[in-house]
């Protein structure tokens, strides 16, 4: 697993590299997101461009990561989702929940 942050205005994106499948993924993803949180503030896209699975696990950490930076008054979207990891989240329903776009680009802009 690893990230690329990209810093575009004050908001953050954080490219993940691996998939969400195991604890560790999770843990690691979970730890980057809340280093990101405290360090350059609540606005936050998750560009899952590389990401080809996700399972269970995947998905909680990923709601645990939006609750807290929902609680820290800011938001999380995801983008470049491919169609596996994105028919997961239409399946869990995640994409009620969460704002899933098609580029890191086009989330940016919906934070301003």
């Amino acid at each position: 697993m690893h990230f690329v942050e990209t810093v575009k205005g004050d908001v953050t994106v954080v490219a993940v590299k691996g998939n969400l499948t195991h604890k560790e993924d999770t843990d690691k993803l979970h730890e980057r997101l809340m280093a990101v949180l405290k360090k350059n503030g609540c606005k936050i896209v998750l560009d899952l461009k590389n990401v080809s699975m996700i399972t269970s696990l995947g998905i909680g950490g990923i709601i645990r990561a939006l609750r807290a930076v929902r609680e820290g008054k800011g938001d999380l979207k995801l983008s470049s989702v491919n169609a596996s990891v994105k028919k997961v989240f239409d399946i869990t329903k995640l994409n009620e929940i969460i704002d899933i776009v098609d580029s890191s680009d086009e989330a940016v802009k919906k934070f301003t």
